[in-house]
């Protein structure tokens, strides 16, 4: 099904996305006018909203359901990367620097979401208005939210591989020196 968002789930969609995405001016009524001028779309599960490797055309902002996050590894199998649910904007790296898309996201049950295509991104982005503010400011603080996110998963498996070393180095010395 694709149309406009209700207004009713438009403004509890904008609240959710500030509250969790704050950044400085945050105002859910200008996230509000940024949805309202998107498409409305439901997926059924299994639905691709983008796959890695394509080009990327759209930003999508999560309204209800879950989204599975998938990457190839080196074999060509399909990995889980991450979960997302709502309030989440994604899609959007590409569309900003105009690489390919990085992952596949897959509809994990039914989902509704709002589709903001390349060409109303790029006049928002470059409008003064509040809305085209409170776009650039979204999208920075989402794109900080992933940067931190995968800081963090970088600092995990860091850490779990010197724990590693470490166990295997005790290892080692326990079995050079004979103690049990």
């Amino acid at each position: 099904m694709m149309g406009t968002i209700k207004p009713e789930d438009a403004n509890a969609l904008a609240k959710r996305i500030v509250a969790h995405h704050s950044f400085p001016g945050a105002s859910h009524t200008a996230i509000e006018r940024v949805l309202n001028k998107g498409d409305y779309r439901s997926l059924p599960h299994g639905s691709d909203l983008c796959v890695e490797g394509d080009l990327g055309d759209e930003v999508f902002f999560l309204v209800r359901g879950n989204i599975t996050v998938l990457r190839r590894d080196i074999h060509g199998e399909n990995r889980v990367l991450s979960d997302m649910t709502c309030p989440c904007v994604f899609g959007h790296m590409s569309v900003i620097d105009g690489s390919r898309r990085s992952a596949t996201c897959r509809a994990n049950g039914p989902v509704e979401l709002v589709i903001l295509h390349r060409r109303t991104l790029d006049l928002l982005i470059t409008e003064g208005s509040v809305a085209g503010i409170a776009l650039r400011r979204l999208l920075i603080a989402s794109l900080c939210d992933q940067l931190c996110n995968a800081n963090g998963f970088v600092r995990k498996i860091v850490l779990d591989t010197k724990k590693e070393e470490n166990a295997s180095s005790i290892e080692i010395e326990t079995k050079k020196s004979g103690t049990p």
